[in-house]
């Protein structure tokens, strides 16, 4: 809970110096005899309320800043699993990021071979420039349209009629 290099734990050190360097000036100069003395020379001011009335407030202190200390050890905690989190789910997006692969904008291409031209201004063929931009993948086939200019058979012309 308390570390030895944390601002609490010197904090709380340098508290207990205090209390010490407190308790030896009152065995020194014994305030609390002279404080009875001056409360028997001044009886009628109830000054025996005040000294409770002390007393009672350092108890008081003492536990709020316990219960405030632990209350600030919890927010830490509940901070750094967030901040554990925040990380994870950055990464993973970071991650999702570098996965989607997509195609924007305007392609430069040739109307007469169909290549695009890439970032660099080299000249590429259409599938390849798709592939290395996408996760898409291409076979090779023939429409029934191309298949009819290219071969001009009749019997195509009935076998694509049935599909």
């Amino acid at each position: 809970m308390l570390s030895r290099n944390s601002r609490s734990f010197r904090d709380l050190v340098v508290l207990v110096l205090l209390a010490l360097l407190t308790l030896a000036a009152s065995l020194w100069f014994d305030p609390f005899s002279r404080a009875v003395a001056w409360v028997y020379r001044h009886d009628n001011w109830k000054l025996d309320e005040l000294f409770t009335l002390s007393i009672t407030l350092t108890f008081a202190l003492a536990w709020y800043s316990w219960r405030r200390w632990d209350e600030l050890v919890e927010e830490k905690r509940e901070r750094t699993k967030a901040e554990e989190e925040t990380q994870a789910l950055t990464h993973l997006l970071y991650d999702a990021l570098a996965e989607l692969r997509t195609l924007k904008g305007l392609l430069r291409i040739c109307e007469s071979c169909k290549r695009v031209s890439d970032e660099t201004g080299y000249w590429i063929p259409l599938e390849a420039y798709v592939e290395s931009n996408s996760k898409a993948r291409f076979f090779q086939g023939i429409c029934p349209d191309c298949a009819r200019k290219a071969y001009r058979s009749s019997e195509l012309d009935d076998a694509t009629r049935s599909l």
